[in-house]
């Protein structure tokens, strides 16, 4: 919203329109494709193709605030809402195949606290980064913090969902 509102003149009403956005992206890409995805190719490939999504869509908002762009913008948050909705579930999915049976409930409480914690944490230092150095530098962060996750799931060992049930 600092963004939008210092770079492109946005109001509350026009901040709110592009949640409605946001929201209907993720509703749809997680209902319908990651649903049926995740199912047939697996986990960990959905979750890839999620980071190919969120971090050039994260490049492309930073954009948006240099070009001025609502275009630009409105492109940013489509990929970065697929790219969101794809990783969010399967990380879950997958951090409950890699746990062993017995220790699956802690890992899963775990895992959901430090993503509370990082949502907590995130807009703060996100905000630090904006005003301290620039609009886009936030957006920026985030697309090269995301290259660390990308690289991580793309070295995971092979699980069997049939295993992990």
């Amino acid at each position: 919203t600092f963004l939008t509102l210092e770079k492109l003149g946005y109001g509350p009403a026009k901040n709110g329109l592009l949640f409605v956005f946001i929201g209907f992206i993720l509703s749809m890409v997680q209902g319908g494709y990651v649903r049926r995805k995740a199912a047939s190719v697996g986990e960990a490939v959905v979750t890839k193709k999620g980071f190919y999504f969120l971090i050039p869509g994260l490049i492309l908002i930073a954009l948006a605030g240099y070009w001025v762009s609502p275009f630009t913008l409105y492109v940013g948050l489509f990929f970065m809402a697929v790219g969101s909705a794809m990783i969010i579930p399967c990380l879950t999915s997958l951090t409950s195949f890699y746990a062993p049976e017995e220790e699956q409930g802690r890992i899963l409480g775990v895992f959901r606290s430090i993503g509370a914690l990082g949502r907590t944490v995130g807009p703060i230092l996100g905000g630090i980064l904006y005003w301290k150095f620039s609009y886009a530098s936030p957006f920026l962060v985030a697309a090269v913090i995301c290259i660390l996750p990308l690289l991580m799931i793309r070295s995971l060992p092979s699980v069997s969902t049939k295993d992990a049930e």
